[in-house]
C-alpha cells in the first residue's frame, strides 16, 4: 500500500437512469393489475368497483410514461477536440467517438471532451 496514496471514497448506487426506468415499469404494472382486480371483481354490477378501478387502470398506463420523460432529454455537447482542436458537437448520449479530423478516440464524461484510452 502506498503511503502517498489517499483513499477515494467509492460513491453508493444512485437512481440512475436504469433503475428509474425499472421503477417506472414496476409502478406502472402494479397500478394496472390492481385496477385491472377492483374493475373486474367488484365492477360486476357495483359503480365502487368502476370508480376506483378505471382511474387505476389509467394511472398505470399514464404514471410510466410521465416518470421516464426526462430519461428522454439528451443535452447537446459542444467542444474542441482534445487532440487536434477540431470542433465537434455531440450528445451527452455519447460515450466515446472518433474525432472527424484526426480520428483518434475521445470520451464524454460529465459533459467534457477528454482524450480516449486505446
Amino acid at each position: 500500500m502506498d503511503p502517498n496514496r489517499t483513499d477515494v471514497a467509492k460513491s453508493g448506487r444512485t437512481f440512475d437512469s436504469a433503475y428509474s426506468f425499472s421503477f417506472s415499469i414496476a409502478v406502472g404494472l402494479i397500478l394496472f393489475i390492481a385496477g385491472l382486480v377492483i374493475t373486474l371483481t367488484l365492477g360486476q354490477g357495483e359503480t365502487i368497483g368502476l370508480v376506483f378501478g378505471i382511474p387505476l387502470l389509467i394511472a398505470g398506463l399514464v404514471l410510466p410514461v410521465i416518470m421516464m420523460r426526462d430519461l428522454f432529454h439528451h443535452n447537446e455537447i459542444t467542444g474542441e477536440c482534445p487532440f487536434c482542436g477540431a470542433p465537434i458537437k455531440t450528445s451527452d448520449a455519447t460515450i466515446r467517438l472518433n474525432c472527424p479530423a484526426c480520428k483518434k478516440l475521445i470520451e464524454v464524461r460529465e459533459t467534457n471532451l477528454i482524450k480516449g484510452e486505446d
